[in-house]
């Protein structure tokens, strides 16, 4: 299940976003959509996740 982990430094503010279980580019769509909230970021790191490729959806087709 994807989710996204905020963590704020009291002292400083600093706040630190992780996304997780997203994969490949719809990572990189959700982490646009939150520069546009929260504005540029001060590093900008990928994870494991936004390089691993998605498993393909197995169909099956009946006759």
């Amino acid at each position: 299940m994807p989710e996204i982990e905020f963590t704020i430094d009291a002292e400083t503010g600093k706040c630190e976003t992780r996304i997780n279980g997203i994969q490949g580019p719809a990572c990189e769509d959700a982490a646009k959509r939150l520069k546009q909230l929260l504005g540029a970021p001060a590093v900008d790191q990928k994870t494991k996740d936004y390089f691993a490729k998605p498993k393909p959806l197995r169909r099956i087709e009946s006759k």
